[in-house]
């Protein structure tokens, strides 16, 4: 444990009613962070703990504060879930918006300690105090940026385990749209000037739908996000419901103020491509997309086509980021200029709970490969 600063206090949320008592005070604090991101809003984090947090959150909130003074310098939206086996299930401490099944989670990027400049240290020492005095079995905070004030120097227990999450590329959209261009490597630059190049011969059109249009261009989004994951032979995110009603809700809170964008892409007033995401500063989070698929269309690649003219759109409006998010898929890296890394960090407490839990995981690895080999004889 490290000794806390004269005037530095911490404090363990456990109740929504507390939680929702400090939202002010919440939002200041994220408007003024340098660590803020899209899942650290207060909107995002509230809205997950009411559409996930009955069935992932029983075990109840961890939301830890730090205050100098009656000021707010630090905070991070923790929740314990329970494993399965009742009194002997493994507690998880985990990020609020982490956690659930793969079929509806929701792939929050850039976690980490919300937190005002030049207090990285005290409240990164202040939550870890917080944290060791929990009761938990398994830790587990997901997608962390590298450069978190939680992975710096004495603060990170030594038994903490980090291990890559991927990269989230992005389009570096300073000076402009034509800058970015330029930025691009001759290939990648020659495929994106065509891309437009199709788009306006086939009169592609580009809209960014108000609230009024909202419900109509997620259905759009849906359809064909759908349509590309059933193709895959998978059911694609959009089919569990807590999923949907999580971003509906979100939709409808952020459109109006601009916070979250729809873009859609029509061709012949038909969608082609639908884009999803939020705008955190001056920086966009490329969230979701659908696009169709239909070989021999007037557009090769819808989707590349929205990314390549919300970039425009969104570069005019003073964003100078967009930001894909994490993943490989090579449409992305060949529309970034560099990327940003992400980390997890995990820690397994010597429990029997702990035990339990682990012996279970490699007991349903040994079965899982022993079906494999089975259907390959």
């Amino acid at each position: 444990m490290v000794e806390m600063p004269k005037g530095v206090t911490t404090r363990i949320i456990r109740e929504e009613g507390e939680w929702d008592a400090i939202r002010d005070d919440w939002n200041i604090l994220y408007a003024s962070s340098p660590y803020s991101s899209v899942p650290l809003d207060f909107v995002w984090l509230r809205g997950w703990w009411r559409v996930y947090g009955t069935l992932y959150g029983k075990a109840g909130l961890r939301v830890v504060t730090v205050r100098r003074g009656s000021k707010l310098v630090g905070a991070i939206p923790l929740y314990v879930s329970r494993g399965v086996g009742n009194s002997l299930g493994a507690r998880h401490l985990r990020f609020i918006s982490t956690g659930e099944e793969e079929y509806e989670e929701t792939c929050p990027d850039y976690l980490n300690l919300l937190c005002l400049a030049g207090e990285e240290d005290v409240c990164a020492n202040a939550i870890w105090n917080e944290v060791g005095r929990m009761d938990w079995d398994h830790l587990e905070f997901l997608d962390l940026t590298a450069d978190s004030p939680l992975l710096r120097g004495i603060t990170l227990p030594h038994d903490a385990r980090l291990f890559s999450r991927g990269s989230c590329p992005i389009a570096d959209l300073t000076d402009g749209f034509e800058p970015y261009l330029k930025r691009l490597s001759l290939k990648s630059r020659q495929q994106a000037r065509r891309a437009l190049r199709e788009g306006e011969r086939a009169g592609a059109q580009l809209e960014l739908v108000d609230a009024a249009q909202a419900a109509g261009a997620l259905d759009d989004l849906v359809t064909l996000h759908q349509e590309r994951w059933t193709l895959d032979g998978k059911p694609g995110v959009f089919a569990a419901a807590r999923f949907t009603e999580f971003h509906r809700n979100l939709i409808q809170e952020w459109l109006p103020s601009g916070r979250a964008v729809l873009a859609r892409l029509s061709l012949a007033g038909a969608p082609v491509a639908v884009l999803y995401g939020f705008v955190n500063g001056r920086k966009f989070d490329s969230y979701q997309l659908g696009a169709h698929r239909e070989p021999g269309s007037l557009v090769h690649s819808p989707g590349i086509l929205a990314s390549l003219l919300l970039m425009r759109v969104l570069s005019e409006r003073g964003v100078n980021a967009y930001d894909f998010l994490r993943g490989s898929s090579s449409y992305k890296q060949r529309q970034a200029t560099r990327e940003n890394q992400l980390v997890g960090v995990q820690i397994w407490r010597p429990t029997l709970r702990a035990a339990i839990h682990r012996s279970r995981q490699l007991a349903a690895r040994v079965f899982n490969k022993g079906q494999r080999l089975m259907r390959r004889g």
